[in-house]
């Protein structure tokens, strides 16, 4: 498995989203306990989310639809396309593993 430099280890990650999720719930003035009927997700799932970082990808987008960010989600794994001719002709596709 490569390592993949970053600012944060993917714990303090997965914390600095939680961290998110939580003050967009505030700023939205919603409670655990109506995040939780909006989103379809437990109310302890929410909270443990929260105060660890830890949950699974299907709550994570449950959540992420009821905040309405699940856009931002969709494009997290989004291919930059060329913004040029020249870059289309430099980018060439290299099939395989290198």
């Amino acid at each position: 498995m490569a390592l993949v430099h970053s600012l944060y280890a993917p714990g303090e990650l997965a914390r600095q989203i939680a961290g998110n999720a939580r003050a967009l719930r505030l700023a939205r003035n919603l409670s655990r306990r109506s995040l939780a009927e909006h989103s379809g997700v437990p109310e302890p799932t929410i909270k443990r989310f929260e105060t660890t970082g830890r949950i699974s990808l299907e709550s994570l987008l449950l959540l992420a639809g009821a905040l309405g960010v699940a856009g931002q989600l969709a494009g997290l794994f989004q291919v930059e396309q060329p913004a040029s001719l020249d870059e289309l002709r430099r980018d060439t596709r290299q099939r395989g593993r290198q």
